[in-house]
């Protein structure tokens, strides 16, 4: 570290000379791709309105990658440009910085988008996307180079792992024979991993949205049998907007009406507050769509 990080802050301190509005813009633009807000969006769009099985899959991946991000973040509690050096933080970020979370989702993500999609233009465009997402945290200066490449790294650890080593053993197991009552007792003691284990609130926020999430995968599943690929483009789009709407009102009113940091019981509100986001992104939103007659052929 005591060669790489002097040569990281010169690399990010000669990127910076090509500095204008439009490069800021344009690069703030594509670390908000890698944003939890953007990720709240596009998830529901995958599960809503593309095959709510692919965006679980692909979910369930994001969300292990960020807990494992999160837990090495606190092993290894590695500065960001800015802490060494003010003058480069071109945008906020939070937390320690190796290795980049944002290039370690982008590359899990949109990989496994094109792996399912299995078009060479989409493999293209992934790796684009993904490459503009690190490259965006190293310009404005809350990543050094060996975090994007550190992410990108760990991504692509867990991208092939999971798709060319463990899938086929993972979707043929028969744990999801069991009953529902198994199942959510199962998801139900997921969060004693927040008792014995490190915590933040990235992690909180992971193990809160795999538990409601979870829970509500095993009750569509059982009662609802949402699958998100049928229905009109004008049905796909209300579907969107109605599901969208709930999101911002469980992310940003429970926010507002729960505890702030430091109040008493907060973590506990806050694991509440992801938890119904979960419930609501996979169970409740498609009841909506099924009342409100929106699923088309779905079922």
């Amino acid at each position: 570290m005591e060669l790489i990080i002097p040569w990281g802050l010169s690399f990010i301190e000669n990127v910076q000379q090509v500095q204008s509005p439009f490069f800021i813009r344009s690069f703030q633009f594509f670390t908000f791709l890698g944003n939890e807000i953007f990720y709240l969006i596009f998830f529901p769009f995958l599960l809503w309105c593309v095959n709510f099985k692919l965006g679980i899959k692909i979910g369930i991946l994001f969300l292990i990658s960020v807990y494992l991000n999160a837990l090495l973040k606190i092993l290894l509690q590695q500065p960001r440009p800015f802490d060494l050096l003010p003058a480069l933080k071109l945008y906020s970020a939070e937390g320690f910085g190796f290795p980049s979370g944002h290039a370690q989702a982008s590359i899990l993500v949109w990989c496994s988008i094109a792996y399912y999609r299995k078009q060479k233009i989409i493999w293209y465009l992934a790796f684009c996307i993904a490459f503009l997402i690190g490259f965006s945290r190293v310009y404005l200066g809350v990543h050094f180079p060996h975090d994007v490449i550190g992410g990108w790294f760990l991504g692509g650890v867990i991208f092939y792992t999971y798709h060319y080593k463990i899938k086929y053993q993972i979707e043929n197991a028969r744990v999801f024979n069991i009953s529902l009552g198994i199942k959510i007792i199962l998801i139900s003691i997921l969060p004693i991993i927040l008792v014995i284990l490190p915590k933040t609130g990235a992690i909180i926020s992971v193990i809160s949205v795999l538990t409601g999430g979870g829970w509500g995968i095993v009750i569509n599943e059982e009662f609802i049998h949402f699958r998100g690929i049928g229905g009109t483009i004008s049905q796909r789009i209300y579907r969107l907007l109605v599901g969208t709407l709930g999101v911002l009102v469980f992310y940003f009113g429970l926010k507002v009406l729960f505890p702030k940091v430091n109040q008493p019981a907060y973590f506990i509100f806050y694991f509440i507050r992801y938890a119904i986001l979960g419930l609501w992104i996979t169970v409740g939103a498609p009841w909506i769509f099924s009342m409100l007659r929106i699923v088309g052929g779905d079922k």
